[in-house]
């Protein structure tokens, strides 16, 4: 299944109805390719090829994302020192150090900051995308990390979101925030899928943060339509 990446197929996306079980989708693929580990305290998703398998509201760092359909399983994992994620964070401390000196609400501009920064560094383009894949010959579900979109500095929305996402819960766990993220996605039939970030402030405000559709919003404050998107449905899991 493609991926919704264009603005106006996005954009046009909200009328249609929209499924959230993609990452259950990928969880039963591999379960049929006896690759799924049960999951346990630490990965309430489960495991794939010895990693826990991101999914809304759970780590990023150390993760990897399986698609619905067969792609690439992006890892998300800086224990690396030489990870160009340490290059990335540092330039998001850079920037909050300048809008500390210059006297301004860092908090207020924080995720303004990394949606800008994830724009700047992971620019969407479908196209390069596909030609990382056949320039490192990625096979289906094969691990790949997100350090190679970085270096190649291109991606679609999921590498954006799982950027974004990762910049945001490690300033939480560096103490410099106290909200929670978590990737999102959903999917329209015979249309495709679609990733961003979800982040709840301490305050409990849940934000929107899609770099791919150029969106970055309270959801109370997105319009009603589009709203519907992004706006998890009640009792999803």
């Amino acid at each position: 299944m493609a991926e919704v990446g264009s603005k106006v197929e996005q954009k046009q996306a909200p009328r249609l109805y929209a499924e959230w079980d993609k990452t259950i989708l990928g969880i039963e693929r591999i379960k049929e390719k006896g690759l799924y580990e049960e999951p346990d305290r630490e990965s309430k998703r489960g495991y794939y090829l010895g990693r826990p398998i991101i999914g809304r509201d759970t780590p990023i760092n150390g993760g990897v994302y399986l698609g619905g359909g067969e792609r690439e399983a992006v890892v998300v994992d800086d224990s690396n020192k030489d990870s160009p994620l340490h290059d990335v964070y540092k330039e998001i401390l850079r920037m909050r150090r300048a809008a500390i000196k210059a006297g301004r609400n860092f908090k207020s501009e924080l995720l303004s900051d990394v949606y800008d920064l994830v724009q700047k560094k992971l620019p969407y383009s479908q196209e390069k995308e596909r030609r990382i894949s056949l320039k490192y010959g990625i096979k289906p579900d094969q691990k790949v990390l997100l350090d190679i979109y970085l270096k190649e500095k291109a991606g679609v929305c999921r590498h954006q979101a799982l950027l974004a996402a990762y910049l945001l819960e490690r300033m939480k766990k560096e103490n410099i925030v106290r909200g929670t993220v978590s990737v999102d996605r959903n999917y329209v039939p015979r249309r495709g899928g679609h990733a961003w970030v979800r982040y709840v402030n301490s305050a409990g405000i849940v934000f929107i943060i899609d770099p791919t559709n150029e969106l970055i919003s309270e959801i109370s404050n997105i319009k009603p339509d589009l709203k519907s998107f992004y706006e998890r449905p009640r009792g999803l899991r």
